[in-house]
C-alpha cells in the first residue's frame, strides 16, 4: 500500500486513457483541482460558458474514448446539465469533475454562495444524467471511488460524475494495484445467440446489416467491416450511427431513416429476412418516430446491454463479445454459399435546381462532397444542417442526432478539432443553434484552431416553423455572421448564391485560421428528408395545439 494526493491518482488515471487536455471554466471551487492538473502537466481548454464546456468535452470523448470537464460548484456545475444528459442520451463518456465546499461546512446551513437547497443538490441532479457519480469525502474510500466511476464511464460508455470538496484535493489517500473490473459474462449464452444467429445467416436470403453508435463508440469498427467482408453483406447505418460503417466501402448502401430516409432504402431494409442491427438502439429518431417497419421475427438487435433474436432475449453477453466471436467463427470457417449480394441503390437526389442563382441547401451539399476527404471532421448541430448533412461523404460525423440539443454545433467542433489536430473541423450549424453557442468562435482562434463553420442562414428557427407554422416567435434576427468572425480574430464572408458559396469554400480551403461562412437561404428551402420528418412531427403538434 502506498500514498497520493488525491487529485494526482485522479489525473495520472486520466492520463492514463490517452486523455491530453480537459474543458472547463475556473472557478473558486475548483482552482485547487486547476492548480493540481497544472502539476500533472494537463491543461484546460477554458471555453466561454459551461454548456460549451459540456457539449467539447462530448465531441472530444466520442473521438478519443473519453472526455473530461471541469467546473466549479453550482453555478458551473449546474450549467452541464443539458450537455451531460446529452452525452448519456447517445452514450458518450464523458467525465465531469466539480469542486465543491469543503467537508467542514456540510454539518452547517448551505448559506455558501452557489449552494442551492442543500449541499447534495448538484449532486443529485447530476445522479439523473450520469451512469455513475461519487462525493470523494473520506481518504480511505476515495481510490475505490474514483476507480468505480472511471471503470463505468469506459465499460458502459456513459457520462460519470465526480465531486470533490476544496479541503481533499491534496489529501493523502491509501492507493493499491487497481483490481481489474469485474465484466459479467455467460459463455453458455454466448455459445447461443452466436450459433442462433450464424443458422438465421445460412437460411437468410437478402440480409442487411444495420451499424449503429455503439460500433464506434465501443471501438468495433475494424471488426464489423471484417464481418461484412467475410460474407459480402450489404451495410447501413442509422442516423446517430452514421459513419459507424465506412461509407466509402463497397457494401454501404446508405443511411436507413425509416420514411424520413431515402424510400428505396427504407423498402429494402424493411423487406429483407435478417437485419442484424448492431450497435443500434431503436430510439425514436433512430425508427423516425417510430414508424420503422422492422419486424422482430427478423431482427437481431445486438447493443451493449442486451442482445435479442427475434423473440430470444440473451442476458449477460456484451457487444464486443458478441462482434468477436460471430466475427472469428464466421471469418475463420464461413463456407463460400454464405456469401451474399450487394443491392443497387440510388441515393436520394438532392441536386440543387438549374439555372437558380440563389444559395441552396442542395448546392451546399453538394459542394461540401466535391471538398470533404479524411483532411476533415464534419461536426453537425441540430436542423437542417444534420438532416440534409446526412447526404455528405465523410468518416466522421458528429451530431445530436438523438437528443436533437441546438448550440452543440460550434463548441463540438472545437471539441473535434483539439481531439484529432490532424483533421480540420467543417462545423455545420444553423442560425438559431449559432446564436447560442456560436461565440465560440472566440475560443477557436484563441487556441489557433481553423474549423470551417456554416452558418445555415435562413433568419428562423426553420424545423419548428415547418413542424408548425409561420409564427413569429419563429423569427431570428439576422446578425452579421462574416462581421463577427472578423472580430473575434477570424475570416468570414457572406454567401448569397451558389457562385459566392464555391468560392468563399475555396477560400476557406486555402486559409490557415477560422473561416465563417454565413450561407444566407430562402427560409422555405429544406431537404427532403426535414420535409417528411416536419410532416410527421407536424401532424402530432398541430393536434396538440388545436
Amino acid at each position: 500500500m502506498s500514498k497520493s494526493k488525491l487529485a494526482d491518482y485522479l489525473f495520472n488515471r486520466i492520463k492514463e486513457h490517452g486523455v491530453d487536455c480537459t474543458f472547463g471554466i475556473p472557478g473558486d471551487f475548483v482552482l485547487p483541482i486547476y492548480a493540481a492538473q497544472e502539476r500533472a502537466e494537463l491543461k484546460t481548454v477554458v471555453m466561454t460558458h459551461e454548456p460549451s464546456v459540456g457539449f467539447a468535452a462530448d465531441a472530444y470523448a466520442r473521438l478519443r474514448g473519453l472526455g473530461v470537464a471541469l467546473v466549479t460548484y453550482g453555478a458551473g456545475g449546474l450549467n452541464m446539465i443539458n450537455p451531460i444528459g446529452l452525452a448519456y442520451a447517445e452514450e458518450s463518456p464523458v467525465l465531469v469533475i466539480s469542486g465543491s465546499p469543503e467537508t467542514r461546512y456540510r454539518s452547517q446551513k448551505p448559506q455558501l454562495h452557489h449552494c442551492v437547497k442543500t449541499f447534495d443538490t448538484q449532486y443529485n441532479v447530476f445522479k439523473e444524467v450520469t451512469e455513475s457519480q461519487a462525493l470523494l469525502s473520506n481518504p480511505s474510500t476515495a481510490q475505490g471511488e474514483i476507480d468505480r466511476v472511471f471503470d463505468t464511464t469506459i465499460s458502459q460508455s456513459r457520462p460519470g460524475y465526480i465531486e470533490i470538496p476544496r479541503d481533499m484535493v491534496n489529501q493523502e489517500i491509501p492507493t493499491s494495484p487497481r483490481q481489474p473490473a469485474d465484466t459479467e459474462h455467460s459463455a453458455q449464452a454466448l455459445s447461443e445467440v452466436v450459433s442462433e444467429v450464424i443458422e438465421r445467416l445460412k437460411s437468410a436470403k437478402r440480409p442487411v446489416v444495420l451499424a449503429g453508435v455503439e460500433v464506434r463508440r465501443f471501438g468495433l469498427k475494424d471488426k464489423v467491416v471484417a464481418l461484412v467482408q467475410a460474407l459480402n453483406l450489404p451495410v447501413v447505418t442509422s442516423i446517430l450511427g452514421k459513419a459507424s460503417f465506412p461509407e466509402s466501402h463497397p457494401n454501404f448502401i446508405g443511411i436507413y431513416f425509416g420514411q424520413f430516409g431515402n424510400p428505396k432504402l427504407k423498402e429494402y431494409v424493411e423487406d429483407s429476412d435478417l437485419i442484424l442491427s448492431l450497435g443500434t438502439v431503436l430510439t425514436e429518431m433512430e425508427t423516425a418516430g417510430y414508424t420503422a417497419r422492422l419486424p422482430q421475427e427478423y431482427l437481431v438487435q445486438a447493443t451493449a446491454r442486451e442482445i435479442n433474436v427475434g423473440y430470444h432475449n440473451y442476458s449477460g453477453v456484451s457487444l464486443s463479445d458478441f462482434v468477436d466471436e460471430l466475427s472469428d467463427k464466421l471469418t475463420s470457417k464461413v463456407k463460400p454459399a454464405l456469401r451474399f449480394s450487394i443491392p443497387d441503390i440510388e441515393p436520394e437526389n438532392l441536386a440543387p435546381p438549374k439555372g437558380k442563382k440563389n444559395l441552396t441547401v442542395a448546392a451546399m451539399i453538394e459542394d461540401l462532397n466535391e471538398m470533404l476527404n479524411q483532411n476533415y471532421s464534419v461536426v453537425s448541430d441540430v436542423g437542417d444542417c444534420l438532416y440534409a448533412g446526412l447526404s455528405l461523404k465523410t468518416d466522421i460525423f458528429i451530431a445530436p442526432g438523438y437528443y436533437s440539443s441546438m448550440g452543440f454545433g460550434v463548441p463540438a467542433g472545437i471539441g473535434a478539432q483539439v481531439a484529432e489536430p490532424r483533421r480540420r473541423s467543417v462545423i455545420l450549424v444553423g442560425d438559431g443553434g449559432f446564436q447560442m453557442t456560436g461565440m465560440e468562435i472566440s475560443t477557436a482562434c484563441k487556441l489557433g484552431l481553423n474549423p470551417i463553420v456554416i452558418v445555415f442562414n435562413n433568419a428562423s428557427y426553420a424545423m419548428l416553423r415547418f413542424i408548425d407554422k409561420d409564427r413569429d416567435y419563429y423569427d431570428l434576427a439576422r446578425w452579421d455572421y462574416a462581421g463577427l468572425a472578423k472580430a473575434v480574430g477570424g475570416k468570414g464572408v457572406q454567401a448569397t448564391t451558389r457562385d459566392e458559396f464555391q468560392k468563399a469554400l475555396a477560400d476557406a480551403q486555402n486559409s490557415d485560421s477560422l473561416f465563417l461562412i454565413d450561407a444566407v437561404i430562402e427560409k422555405d428551402d429544406i431537404s427532403p428528408t426535414l420535409k417528411r420528418l416536419t410532416d410527421h412531427f407536424g401532424a402530432k403538434v398541430k393536434a396538440a395545439i388545436g
